[in-house]
């Protein structure tokens, strides 16, 4: 909206007409600026510390149309996730001569890889994709939940297939790194939504700061997969699992780090504390003073494979710092919340 041709807003105060009804009069010249004239039906809703006044659109959903014709496939299926992750409801993908099969396979793959999206209709020059998804019914905090229970056993998984140099559990947990993205994507999707309408933020289970933090989280959560994916990858490489004394360090210090994780996360979602949170970034530093000793010992030794080996570790550093990038979040939030220094501060 606009603001009186000035960087100010304009102050009005409520008036009792009638002796039951509180009016707010508006500047005609404001109100014809933003949309607003006789008859115009506004929506008030009560968001969080604001109140705020939104027009009816008339609109069912938000509708995207795309010249596919601009796009290779590759390009054309992540313009396609991320239209998704924007909030649209309606992708409808056109070109002015018919689509190819490999355009029409990247189209499904994308579509496959999204939660609640399907392709509604198809001709030679059209494809017109639809979201089923009711907003109201998704939760952001059993989404992240979620995200934590996949990521944390992918994780998990994938260092248990180094130890035991098993190349089908590798297998298993780099399929579970698609389920990880889309539940990422969803929870990017309700969060951009929520942005750019009141009315979706109102749908939500959580308030609008508490959203923020979800998103922040699923993305740190997003990396974890991304790094147990990656782990998985030294099983199928490897030769021979590592030597039993350095697979027991491994083990120990892929615990430490999911451990770390889950203590991060506990204090965001579950009983939230300061003392919580503080230490997670100790715990964070002792471990990666420990990983690096141990990375030191690889090539300081005679360690077969070495530098596969270098990457769990590497990959286990990492997940400790998300952990701890979690544990972050939650201090600066308790910092924006009254009374800050008291471990209630943030309590739900």
């Amino acid at each position: 909206m606009t603001t009186n041709g000035t960087d100010e807003p304009i102050r009005r105060k409520v008036q009792l007409t009638g002796g039951s009804t509180y009016t707010i009069s508006l500047p005609k010249e404001w109100a014809t600026e933003n949309g607003i004239e006789t008859g115009t039906p506004l929506y008030l809703y009560a968001a969080d510390d604001r109140l705020v006044a939104a027009r009816d659109t008339g609109e069912d959903g938000r509708s995207i149309e795309i010249d596919a014709a601009e796009f290779d496939p590759e390009a054309l299926a992540d313009t396609v996730m991320t239209a998704y992750v924007a909030g649209y409801d309606e992708i409808v993908l056109t070109s002015p001569v018919e689509f190819d099969a490999d355009a029409r396979r990247a189209v499904r793959s994308a579509v496959t890889r999204l939660v609640g999206v399907e392709i509604q209709t198809q001709t030679p020059t059209r494809i017109t994709i639809r979201s089923l998804l009711d907003s109201a019914e998704v939760s952001l905090r059993q989404t992240v939940v979620q995200m934590r229970l996949t990521a944390l056993t992918m994780h998990e998984d994938a260092l248990d297939a180094v130890l035991e140099h098993d190349a089908e559990l590798a297998r298993r947990v780099a399929e579970q790194d698609g389920e990880v993205d889309r539940l990422f994507a969803l929870v990017s999707r309700q969060f951009h939504r929520g942005l750019a309408d009141v009315r979706e933020a109102v749908t939500f289970d959580v308030d609008r700061t508490t959203a923020f933090a979800y998103y922040r989280i699923a993305r740190q959560l997003e990396r974890v997969a991304d790094h147990a994916e990656k782990i998985a990858g030294v099983a199928t490489r490897q030769s021979a699992a590592p030597p039993a004394e350095l697979g027991e360090e491994l083990d120990e210090l892929g615990e430490r780090s999911r451990e770390i994780v889950r203590t991060a996360l506990d204090e965001q979602l579950d009983e939230p504390s300061l003392s919580g949170l503080r230490g997670v970034a100790e715990r964070r530093d002792a471990l990666v003073e420990d990983a690096h000793a141990v990375d030191r010992r690889l090539y300081d030794g005679d360690v077969d494979e070495a530098h596969l080996l270098a990457t769990v570790l590497d990959s286990v550093e990492r997940t400790a710092e998300y952990g701890a990038n979690v544990a972050e979040m939650g201090l600066q939030s308790a910092l924006r919340t009254p009374d800050g220094d008291d471990d209630d501060a943030l309590s739900n």
